[in-house]
């Protein structure tokens, strides 16, 4: 895309969290789900975003863990994408391995079939490793994806299709001398696979202007949460040399921070993941609803086909201006989804907008970072 909005010696480049089309299977145009943004995305010189879903009719639901029954959806889904402009797209989820290696390599296929570079998975460790690299205007922007969010054996290995891991340990220690007083949760990243991360990093920083880091990661549904882990794994990523860092899976807005000048965004939310919670799920499926085991609410009349707590409501548009020599700007355009999880960009007179606003930022105080309003979109940076 030719984008207008830089000048011409820089690109912008617009990402957002958590995508899932399912369009084909309500018997809906695929192209209605990004009615209202795709226009924004393709403002962009270069865009990303997160697939939830695997683009198959391979591959048979694997039983090793509570998996989404919903998660494989007609490969036809992915003009839901091409319409949208996705540029590249990471697939390096708890899902990405829900039905299976043939799922996973078919899914693979379909989004370069529509040249759409996918990143964080693939036929082996080696492909699960293998950056995209885009070029606009010059400028050469490197694209790496990771998951620590691992239902067993969806990892990439040696001639095992999979995702790229970042395997996560986790203990627990008493904080009370009074009994069943809640523990203190302590994750620690296992090394081996920072270190490979750290690599993959290093190895892309030759080659390209900006790298930026996709991370599958986190608490889904608890506000404001953060694991121990992930400051560890986003500091150490920059300090191998990643600009910017890009995380999801919480399906609700997280707090950024920024360390030494570079943003880490938590969680970026959703964006347009349709969840069939009022579909009736084929015989025999494990149909515990894990996000209700960490948050109660009730679901409201209308919103069937994207229930959940008001805050699933919020999200984001991360928004970039990239230059040769480093990022220029750091931003993000609140967004809003509606009953059908389609996301709306919010005009900065929309009390919607300060909503969201006000929904982040103790969580960006926490972690020193400003937020100032610039008509309809809001700059981040270090406090002062």
């Amino acid at each position: 895309m030719n984008n207008q909005s830089a000048p011409g010696n820089t690109i912008l480049f617009h990402a957002v969290g958590d995508v899932g089309p399912r369009r084909v299977e309500y018997g809906e145009d695929p192209e209605s789900l990004f009615a209202m943004t795709h226009e924004k995305i393709k403002e962009a010189d270069i865009s990303f975003c997160q697939l939830e879903k695997n683009l198959s009719t391979r591959g048979c639901l694997q039983w090793a863990d509570r998996v989404t029954w919903y998660g494989r959806i007609s490969p036809e889904n992915v003009k839901s994408l091409v319409y949208a402009g996705f540029d590249v797209i990471s697939h390096a989820s708890n899902h990405c391995f829900d039905y299976g290696p043939e799922s996973l390599l078919e899914t693979i296929d379909v989004l370069r079939h529509n040249d759409i570079q996918v990143i964080g998975v693939g036929k082996d460790i080696a492909e699960a490793r293998k950056p995209a690299i885009v070029e606009r205007k010059g400028i050469k922007v490197g694209f790496l994806a990771y998951c620590s969010v691992l239902p067993p054996e969806i990892e990439a290995r040696e001639e095992k299709p999979g995702c790229c891991p970042i395997r996560v340990s986790t203990y627990y220690e008493a904080q009370d001398f009074a009994p069943a007083m809640p523990p203190v949760v302590i994750t620690v990243p296992r090394q081996e696979d920072v270190l490979d991360m750290e690599e993959d990093i290093r190895s892309l920083r030759k080659q390209v202007d900006i790298v930026v880091v996709s991370m599958h990661w986190g608490i889904h549904f608890v506000p404001g949460a953060l694991a121990m882990y992930q400051p560890v794994v986003g500091h150490r990523a920059i300090d191998a040399g990643a600009d910017l860092i890009l995380g999801h899976h919480d399906h609700i807005l997280k707090g950024i921070e920024i360390y030494k000048g570079r943003a880490i965004f938590y969680g970026l939310g959703n964006f347009a993941e349709e969840t069939p919670q009022h579909v009736k799920p084929p015989p025999g499926v494990y149909t515990k609803r894990l996000s209700n085991m960490h948050r109660k609410w009730k679901l409201e009349p209308g919103w069937e086909r994207y229930d959940g707590p008001t805050d699933k409501r919020y999200s984001m548009m991360v928004r970039c201006v990239f230059g040769r020599k480093g990022i220029q700007e750091v931003s993000f355009l609140p967004a809003w989804i509606n009953q059908r999880a389609e996301a709306e960009i919010l005009s900065g007179k929309d009390p919607r907008f300060q909503q969201v606003l006000q929904y982040i930022q103790p969580w960006c105080d926490e972690r020193g970072t400003a937020l100032h309003v610039r008509g309809h979109k809001v700059v981040v940076h270090c406090q002062a």
